[in-house]
């Protein structure tokens, strides 16, 4: 089975950038067709600017020389009556077409992933029988999906009888906690030296000598002898005596505190958009 997977762009540089990502991702550039009507229909080649008109393959027109077909092929024109004129209407509006042929099932998802990286306008999956060239359209993707970014699986179509389940994730947040280091507080003490005066009263004795004459008078016994009298002198002087005494604490303590804190973020949840063939919005039951 070959996967076409037909991508629309607004732009012919985002277009242009999906197919060198494609190719960087290991998709052959034979398997890559640009269409815009200011481009030639070849396969993607970003650094060469073309200016002709697209050219179309054999007998099955716009799609066969989209999808790779060849010429000898007839059945895509039968099959997809409207799209070409479609596309066709979608390119000279301005927007670039670019297809992608993927003949590995393990590479659909990944070549899905880039395309949608490039936030297309719309995406079209086509399974197709190489030897009988016939196939199942799949279903577009509308670009409010695309410019989500996420991969969308390969068109299925469910059995009779069966049913194909798509899961549609939610996220769920808890809000856990844990504790951090608000840093280190540092109590240092130290000595301050502050100047005082005091003022402080004094004694002292000084001994003064004062010659005098007496009155006359007898001289008494003892005299003229040697004598000598010894008088002390006193004088005060200033004392500093410090004493310590505790005039004031400091204590140290942690305490406990607690707040309320409002935390906000994004939970994302998985929704599902229902189109019909003709790109109208379909309810879901």
């Amino acid at each position: 089975m070959a996967e076409h997977i037909v991508a629309i762009f607004s732009t012919e540089s985002a277009a242009a950038a999906a197919a060198l990502d494609l190719e960087n991702a290991g998709v052959s550039a034979s398997a890559i067709r640009r269409y815009s009507p200011n481009t030639e229909g070849v396969p993607s080649d970003t650094s060469v600017s073309r200016t002709t008109e697209p050219t179309s393959s054999g007998g099955g027109g716009f799609w066969a020389w989209l999808l790779g077909e060849e010429p000898s092929v007839e059945t895509t024109r039968a099959r997809y009556p409207r799209d070409e004129e479609i596309y066709e209407r979608r390119a000279h509006a301005g927007e670039t077409i670019l297809s992608v042929t993927v003949y590995d099932d393990a590479q659909i998802d990944h070549v899905l992933t880039i395309l949608h990286s490039h936030h297309p306008l719309e995406i079209e999956e086509n399974a197709q029988e190489t030897a009988a060239g016939y196939g199942t359209a799949g279903t577009p993707i509308t670009a409010s999906a695309a410019d989500r970014g996420a991969a969308m699986p390969a068109a299925v179509s469910p059995s009779s009888g069966g049913e194909e389940v798509i899961p549609l994730a939610e996220e769920n947040i808890e809000v856990g906690k844990r504790t951090i280091d608000r840093g280190t507080t540092r109590v240092r003490r130290y000595v301050v030296e502050t100047p005082v005066e005091r003022e402080v009263t004094l004694h002292g004795e000084r001994v003064t000598i004062e010659r005098r004459r007496p009155v006359d008078a007898t001289v008494a016994g003892q005299a003229f002898e040697e004598r000598t009298v010894e008088v002390r002198e006193t004088e005060e002087v200033p004392v500093v005596e410090k004493t310590a005494r505790v005039v004031e604490e400091v204590a140290i303590r942690k305490e406990e505190t607690e707040r309320t804190e409002t935390v906000r973020d994004t939970a994302r949840r998985e929704e599902v958009e229902v189109t019909d063939k003709d790109g109208r919005a379909a309810p879901v039951r």
